[in-house]
């Protein structure tokens, strides 16, 4: 599973802090695209450890959903690409990830890489891939032969110059039209 990418991070922990704080004071009910910060800062009701502590709890794994045809168009990559998902956490959330991908898309390997002790993804040998992150810092320290901006320009990634795909069919047409 990769945050922002095969699954909507964004939308689980909006509905996790709209659960947890509807009954505060200064609440307002936020919308998943109304977000564009890293450390949600639309979600003014919890402090950034708060939400950071989202990532590590058991029910965020039950919150999240794929992106729009992203299974569908993994499925289908799957018959022709190897396909290694690798995601950053602490370790709760990459024990929990790792479990996920397994019951969610056993074709896939996993690496999970710890935030303790690397800031972004590019110790991963990815020189004979293809890499896709919605990452800015993620993408320039990636070896990979192709790195592929995912989704739309947040803060974190609108600096990016290379290759956008804003949405999986974006990303099968970039590979070849797998998918019809």
């Amino acid at each position: 599973m990769t945050d922002g990418c095969i699954v909507n991070t964004i939308k689980a922990i909006c509905e996790m802090y709209n659960e947890d704080f509807k009954y505060y004071k200064n609440f307002r009910h936020i919308d998943w695209w109304e977000i564009n910060t890293w450390n949600f800062e639309e979600c003014n009701c919890a402090k950034p450890s708060y939400i950071d502590s989202y990532f590590n709890q058991p029910r965020f794994f039950r919150y999240i959903t794929y992106m729009d045809w992203a299974k569908e168009i993994l499925d289908e990559l799957k018959e022709t690409y190897k396909i290694s998902i690798v995601s950053a956490g602490y370790s709760p959330n990459l024990y929990g990830k790792s479990i996920w991908i397994k019951e969610n898309l056993p074709y896939c390997d996993f690496i999970g890489v710890n935030l303790k002790q690397y800031k972004n993804k590019g110790h991963i040998d990815m020189s004979n891939g293809i890499f896709i992150d919605d990452s800015y810092n993620n993408l320039i320290a990636s070896n990979a032969m192709i790195n592929i901006c995912f989704g739309d320009i947040y803060t974190w990634n609108k600096d990016w110059q290379g290759i956008r795909c804003k949405n999986w069919h974006d990303v099968n047409d970039f590979l070849g039209g797998l998918v019809k």
